[in-house]
């Protein structure tokens, strides 16, 4: 096992260098100024509830406040930030409430995609036979329904207690893990296992946990990482596709933001000003959370890619 020894060794010496790596490359930083962004959103709802709005509860409210002293939608103003809705509602205020459920759609939807597609495409590859026919199969299958209208399918019409954020973003995460996902990390597998080294590993008595986890596993991190930030942007969009087209009830969304803006200023063309603000801050909440997952992972395939040489640096 000598002979082995020397690319773990390596292997060892260059993971404290990723995260270094990782905060220096630009996306990863940009990325992560974005959704430090939200979650500052977020933790800013509780706070200002408890101190600046605590006596404004009736106003602030992002299902139910009310401000009578302003004619609805208002554009922005010193006291609605970003405007209020055609119902009253503050705008900022179902914005920082909109933000969280679609971080836990985003993060959940990754980590999904991320589990499933290198436990399937590394063992596919490394076992060959029918397992690697059966998920070859499958993935090519799973191609062929679109996770978004799956997710949509499964969810429109359906209250948030039985199908959430965490359901969204794992059944979104399931179907594309099985699907694109599977299938570009297969394929990334099949030319690792199919390198020399991995010959010598065999040879020297390697078992196939081994060999898949020190070995196989290294090499893929950065396909899956890509994909699972393309898969988390896209479970973002369907989350705010759904809530464009389920906006009833008491539910706040990115996208029933953009309906609540639309459906207004269909209403009141020729009449009043186009609430054009809160239409603004729903595409801005789809799109620039879409950014933050979608620039992570780019930037996390640049620094694992053994072929940028970012980790030799």
């Amino acid at each position: 096992m000598t002979a082995l020894a020397a690319p773990a060794v390596i292997e060892v010496r260059r993971r404290p260098r990723a995260g270094r790596a990782m905060l220096g490359n630009a996306k990863v930083r940009a990325g992560l100024a974005i959704g430090g962004f939200f979650i500052a959103v977020i933790a800013a709802q509780p706070i200002l509830h408890a101190t600046l709005w605590a006596r404004k509860a009736s106003i602030y409210h992002p299902l139910y406040g009310y401000d009578t002293t302003v004619v609805h939608p208002s554009a922005p103003s010193l006291a609605h930030w970003l405007g209020t809705s055609s119902l009253g509602h503050d705008v900022f205020s179902m914005f920082g409430y909109a933000a969280g459920p679609s971080l836990v759609v985003g993060l959940s939807a990754g980590l999904a995609i991320m589990a499933i597609s290198l436990l399937l495409g590394s063992f596919a590859a490394h076992r060959r036979g029918w397992f690697d026919g059966f998920v070859s199969h499958l993935s090519d299958a799973m191609i062929l329904l679109p996770a978004m209208l799956a997710v949509f399918v499964l969810g429109i019409g359906r209250p948030n207690d039985e199908f959430g954020s965490l359901q969204v973003g794992l059944s979104f995460g399931v179907i594309y893990a099985l699907g694109p996902a599977t299938a570009t990390v297969r394929a990334a597998a099949m030319t690792v296992v199919a390198r020399p080294f991995l010959d010598a590993a065999r040879m020297a008595g390697g078992g196939g946990g081994w060999i898949v986890t020190r070995h196989v596993l290294p090499h893929l991190y950065s396909h899956a990482a890509v994909q699972a930030m393309i898969g988390a942007t896209g479970a973002i969009i369907a989350a705010g596709f759904l809530s464009f087209r389920s906006a009833v009830g008491d539910d706040v969304g990115f996208g029933m933001m953009v309906y609540d803006g639309i459906t207004w200023s269909d209403l009141l063309a020729g009449i009043a000003a186009i609430p054009w603000w809160i239409m603004l801050a729903g595409t801005a909440g789809i799109t620039l959370m879409g950014a933050a997952f979608y620039l992570v992972g780019v930037g996390v395939r640049e620094v694992l890619d053994p072929r940028s040489g970012e980790l030799e640096r």
